[in-house]
């Protein structure tokens, strides 16, 4: 509820400001950047997965007033992964997540061309878990789907110049890849999140 009132303060705060960022209307973007994946305690044995990927968006969005838009995202994570070996032994971990994205922007122009803005809203997140283990004897692996919803929130900075923009920002979220052996079935409860920093184009219509 705190989280709630504050943004809406912010968006009070920003309609009650002088405006000078882009103008009102569609927008669509693409993006680039680096996903970082986090996993504690995977599969109960203590070790903690981080690892990053280059991953992508695409998205598009229709904004209302200068200081507000909605947005649309589709966020690909690429595949993070980790690998041991020892001898002529090696396993593998990778946690892939992809996700659906509907969001909220709060913007704050600086000056004629520059704004930074917040973007509270929600994901829909689906993930793939692969684990593979081979050595001279025996080899095995699974893959499994998962997928959920979680709050989102972004944050960054934005320049516009004309019909054309750039942006900045770092995107959060929960994901819950994580496979309980007591109940046979990957948990929603467990300790997972997805970040994204990136930079993205924009054209505004």
């Amino acid at each position: 509820m705190r989280l709630l009132l504050a943004f809406l303060t912010l968006g009070v705060l920003l309609a009650a400001s002088p405006i000078n960022a882009a103008e009102r209307g569609f927008y669509v973007g693409a993006g680039v950047g680096q996903m970082n994946t986090e996993v504690d305690d995977v599969f109960g044995t203590g070790f903690n997965f981080d690892e990053d990927d280059v991953g992508f968006k695409l998205f598009g969005g229709y904004r209302f007033f200068p200081w507000l838009s909605v947005e649309g995202i589709f966020l690909d994570g690429g595949k993070p992964e980790i690998r041991e070996s020892a001898g002529d032994e090696s396993a593998s971990l990778s946690i892939e997540v992809q996700s659906l994205v509907a969001a909220a922007i709060f913007s704050l122009p600086v000056g004629e061309q520059f704004e930074v803005f917040v973007k509270p809203g929600f994901a829909y997140w689906d993930s793939t878990t692969s684990f593979s283990y081979s050595s001279p004897t025996f080899s095995d692996g699974f893959s499994e789907d998962d997928n959920g919803s979680a709050f989102f929130l972004g944050a960054g900075v934005g320049w516009n110049f004309g019909k054309a923009g750039l942006r900045l920002e770092y995107e959060w979220f929960d994901v819950a890849p994580e496979y309980d052996y007591d109940t046979n079935e990957f948990e929603d409860e467990l300790d997972a999140t997805a970040s994204f920093l990136s930079l993205s184009f924009i054209y505004n219509f």
